[in-house]
C-alpha cells in the first residue's frame, strides 16, 4: 500500500494485523477531529474539536467492548486518537485524506484479502456494544448487507469480503445495487450518526455515551439551550411549524422534531419545553402538568 502523508509507521504494535471476533474485522474510520463535524460549526463553534473526539471516543469504545481490542481498525489523521487507541491494542492506519470511502478502503487493506470487513461510521455517540454485536450476527447470515441509517438513505455498517464501499449521500441506493442485503433492524443506538444539530439530538434521546455526555455537560450550555415556548403554527400533514419563544421570536421545527416527541397533536397555544440549537427546534416536550410535576 502506497504510505500516505498521514500514515502512521509500518511498524510497531498499532499496524498489528487484526484478528477478527467471530471472523469480523471492524473497520472505523474517523476524520481528524480538528476538521470534523463541519455541519456543527455553526452551532457548537470552538467546541466543535473536543465534540468530534468525545463523538469518536464513545463510538470506538462500543466497538471494542463489542469485538475486542485485536477485532478493530482505526483509520485516521488525529494523532492524538491514534496514540490513544493504538495503546488499547487497536490496530491504527493513516487515513489517505481523501474522502471517507478510501479510508474505509485503507482499513480493509490491512485487514488482509478475503478478510470478512465491518465497516462502521465513527460518528455513533449513542451507540451501544449490544446493539453491534446484534448487526453483526444478523450479518453472519447473509454473504454481503449494509444497515442504513435511521431516515434510510444513508448507511452506517457495510459488511462483507472484498466489497468496494460507497458512502455518502444516498449510499444505501449504491449499496443495495452492488447486491448487498438491506438490514432494517430496529437498532436505534446504531442507526443513529450524528452529523447536524438534529442528529445529535436524537442521539440525546437514545442516550449518549460517557465522554460525549461530559462535553455536552461541561461545555454545551451556550449552544444547546432549553426553553418553554407556545406552539405558533402545526401542519398535521407534514409535521413542521413553528414556536414563539417567550420574548415573542418564532422557531421552526422540521418533522423529526415532532416525530420524537411522542406527541401525536399540536394546537396553537400549546405550552412546550423545547430545546433550541442555533435558533433551531431540535426536540420538543410537553410541560409537565401538576403539583410536583417537573418541567422535562
Amino acid at each position: 500500500m502506497t504510505t500516505s502523508p498521514n500514515a502512521l509507521p509500518e511498524s510497531g504494535p498499532s499496524r498489528r494485523r487484526p484478528v477478527a471476533s467471530g471472523d469480523w474485522v471492524v473497520v472505523v474510520p474517523v476524520k481528524d477531529t480538528r476538521h470534523g463535524k463541519s455541519r456543527l460549526a455553526r452551532a457548537v463553534g470552538s467546541d466543535r474539536a473536543a465534540l468530534s473526539g468525545a463523538i469518536a471516543h464513545d463510538t470506538l469504545t462500543a466497538v471494542v467492548e463489542a469485538v475486542g481490542p485485536r477485532c478493530v481498525v482505526l483509520v485516521t489523521g488525529d494523532e492524538a486518537l491514534s496514540l490513544a487507541w493504538a495503546a488499547r491494542g487497536v490496530s491504527v492506519v493513516g487515513d489517505p485524506g481523501s474522502g471517507l470511502n478510501d479510508a474505509v478502503s485503507a482499513g480493509m487493506r490491512h485487514a488482509g484479502s478475503g478478510a470478512r470487513v465491518a465497516a462502521l461510521l465513527g460518528d455513533l455517540p449513542a451507540l451501544d456494544a449490544r446493539s453491534l454485536r446484534t448487526a453483526l450476527e444478523r450479518a453472519s447470515t447473509v454473504g454481503e448487507s449494509f444497515v442504513p441509517d435511521g431516515d434510510g438513505t444513508g448507511t452506517v455498517l457495510r459488511c462483507g469480503r472484498g466489497f468496494t464501499p460507497r458512502f455518502g449521500p444516498d449510499s444505501a441506493s449504491r449499496h443495495a445495487a452492488d447486491g448487498a442485503v438491506r438490514l432494517d433492524l430496529s437498532l436505534p443506538r446504531l442507526r443513529t450518526d450524528v452529523d447536524d444539530a438534529r442528529s445529535l439530538a436524537r442521539a440525546r434521546r437514545l442516550g449518549l455515551g460517557p465522554a460525549t455526555r461530559s462535553v455536552l455537560e461541561d461545555r454545551a450550555s451556550g449552544w444547546i439551550r432549553s426553553m418553554q415556548a407556545t406552539v405558533h403554527r402545526f401542519d398535521p400533514d407534514t409535521h413542521t411549524g413553528s414556536v414563539l419563544r417567550d420574548d415573542g421570536v418564532e422557531l421552526s421545527f422540521e418533522a423529526p422534531a415532532f416525530e420524537s416527541s411522542g406527541l401525536r397533536l399540536l394546537r396553537t397555544g400549546q405550552r412546550l419545553t423545547v430545546d433550541v440549537v442555533d435558533d433551531v427546534v431540535v426536540s420538543l416536550r410537553i410541560v409537565g402538568v401538576g403539583a410536583g410535576q417537573p418541567i422535562r
